[in-house]
C-alpha cells in the first residue's frame, strides 16, 4: 500500500530517481531489501524500502520523506507482517527549525482509537517524538491499517505544502542532529539492519539514501 499511495502523492513534486548502486538490491540470507530514493522538487528527499525475510513469511515497508527546502519535521511510515501479525506506523521526530502546529492529526488519531497501540521503548529518540506519531497492531487490520496510513499521509502532505521555505543548509543540520545519532546509537530497524550489511553500508543507506544529507 505504502509504494501505490506515496508515489501517487508525491508525483507533483516531480521526483527525480537517484542512483543507489548496489544498495537499490540487497540479498543477505534469508533477507531481501529493496529500495529507491528521489529528489523531491522544492521540498527534499523521498526514500522507499521494501523487504522480507524468511521466504516472505515477513515483510516490511519502510517510505519517509525529508523535507530539506521546507521547515517541517520528517516523517517516516511503515508496515510490518510476521507470523500473522500486522503493524501500521506513522511517526514524526523533531527535526525542524521552528515548531509546527500539529494538532490537525487528532481526528486519525480518535478515528483508529480502538485498535491495539504499537509500543517499543524507551529508546534515546523518545523525546523527539511529535505528538503526530501513532502505531497500531494486531490481525487482520490491514484495511483499517492502510486508511489510517493513507490519511495521515494526506495530512502531511497538507501541511507540507503550507510549510515556510527554509535555508537547506540550517534545516540539513537539525537532520543531521538526528541521523547521525540514528547511525551512532541506533534503534530496532538500525540495529538489525547492521547485523545484515554491516555498519558502513548502513550508514550510507540511512544517511544519503534515506534523509539525503549527502
Amino acid at each position: 500500500m505504502i509504494k501505490t499511495e506515496l508515489m501517487k502523492q508525491m508525483a507533483k513534486y516531480s521526483p527525480v530517481p537517484k542512483n543507489m548502486g548496489e544498495l537499490a538490491e540487497i540479498k543477505k540470507g534469508v533477507y531481501r531489501f529493496s529500495s529507491e530514493a528521489y529528489r523531491l522538487e522544492g521540498i527534499g528527499n523521498l526514500f522507499y524500502m521494501q523487504m522480507s525475510a524468511m521466504f516472505g513469511l515477513m515483510k516490511m515497508e519502510t517510505a519517509v520523506i525529508t523535507p530539506i527546502e521546507k521547515d517541517l519535521s520528517f516523517c517516516n511510515m511503515d508496515t510490518i507482517a510476521a507470523a500473522g501479525n500486522q503493524t501500521y506506523l506513522f511517526e514524526m521526530y523533531r527535526t525542524c527549525i521552528n515548531d509546527t502546529d500539529l494538532s490537525s492529526f487528532a481526528p486519525v488519531h480518535e478515528k483508529y482509537s480502538h485498535l491495539t497501540d504499537s509500543v517499543s521503548g524507551p529508546h534515546w529518540y523518545d523525546s523527539l517524538i511529535l505528538p503526530a506519531t501513532v502505531g497500531k497492531k494486531g490481525k487482520k487490520i490491514a484495511a483499517e491499517g492502510e486508511a489510517m496510513l493513507k490519511e495521515c499521509l494526506a495530512e502531511y502532505i497538507r501541511l507540507l505544502d503550507q510549510a515556510p521555505a527554509c535555508a537547506p543548509d540550517t534545516k540539513k543540520e537539525k537532520v543531521a542532529e538526528y541521523v547521525d545519532q540514528l547511525i551512532s546509537r541506533g534503534g530496532p530497524a538500525v540495529d538489525s539492519m547492521k547485523k545484515i550489511i554491516g555498519e558502513e553500508k548502513t550508514a550510507k543507506l540511512i544517511r544519503t539514501f534515506m534523509y539525503g544529507l549527502d
